[in-house]
Order: structure tokens, then C-alpha cells, then sequence
């Protein structure tokens, strides 16, 4: 087997983790827990609190229309998860950040969704700490995210 074949071997496997029925029930499940759909709980993941992102960054990393974005924060808002600012260096710019309670859920969204998988606990400790070291190196080499 060549190396290209076992990358792709590789990706594969770590696909079909992603795209499993355990693992895509879990993102219903938790927004459900928090009330929100699944496309708020995504774009909570996505503003980081620390830092406000303006709208139109927003539609570039979603890949959507401006007006998309708008009815996502709409909806963010309603809630009282997030709050839209105008930009300090320019007032046109609007920047979207977490409020307290957006940044809290957050979290609590991180924590349930770092819950490994059954099929990565039932690995032997050495298994687990090769597959740590190997994806950590592998995500090292990762561009930044956007934004």
C-alpha cells in the first residue's frame, strides 16, 4: 500500500467516526438540551468570547449570504446569547459577541461534545496515546482557523 493510500485509508476511518449515527445524534441532543437548534448551537461554537467577529466574517466562514447571518444572530439575540456592537473603527461594522449567557452555554456545549465516543474508549490506554500523539501532530500542521 502506498503512503497516499494510507492517508487516504486514514481519512477515511476518521470520517466515518465523524459521520456515524452515535456521533451525528449527539449535536441534536445537546442543542436540545440547550434549547437551541442546531444551527445556533454551531454558530456559538463558532464566535469565539473573547474576541467579537464581525458579521461579514460571519458569512464568509459560514459560506452564506449576509442575510443568513443576520437571522442566525437574529435568533442568538432572541435568546440572549450573543449581542451585535458597532465597530470601534468603523461604525458601518457590526461585530458579534457572546454575552455571559451565550459564552456560559458555550462552554457547557465544549464540555458534552469533548465526551469521547464508545468506540474511542473501549481502546487500549497505549492505543489511545499513539492515536493522541498521531492526530495531534497531524492537527499541528493544521492552517489557522478562520477567522
Amino acid at each position: 500500500m502506498s503512503r497516499d493510500d494510507d492517508a487516504r485509508a486514514v481519512w477515511h476511518s476518521l470520517t466515518q467516526l465523524f459521520i456515524s449515527d452515535d456521533n451525528q445524534r449527539r449535536f441534536p441532543a445537546i442543542a436540545e438540551g440547550e434549547d437551541v437548534t442546531v444551527r445556533l448551537m454551531h454558530a456559538i461554537l463558532d464566535i469565539d468570547p473573547a474576541s467579537p467577529i464581525p458579521m461579514k466574517q460571519l458569512a464568509r466562514q459560514w459560506y452564506c449570504d449576509a442575510s443568513n447571518v443576520t437571522s442566525i444572530v437574529d435568533g442568538l439575540e432572541e435568546r440572549g446569547l450573543a449581542r451585535r456592537d458597532p465597530s470601534a473603527h468603523d461604525r458601518r461594522v457590526k461585530l458579534v459577541g457572546l454575552t455571559d449567557a451565550g459564552a456560559a452555554m458555550r462552554e457547557r456545549i465544549v464540555e458534552r461534545l469533548s465526551d469521547p465516543p464508545s468506540v474511542l474508549t473501549s481502546l487500549t490506554g497505549a492505543e489511545l496515546k499513539t492515536l493522541r500523539t498521531i492526530l495531534g501532530k497531524a492537527a499541528g500542521r493544521l492552517e489557522a482557523p478562520r477567522g
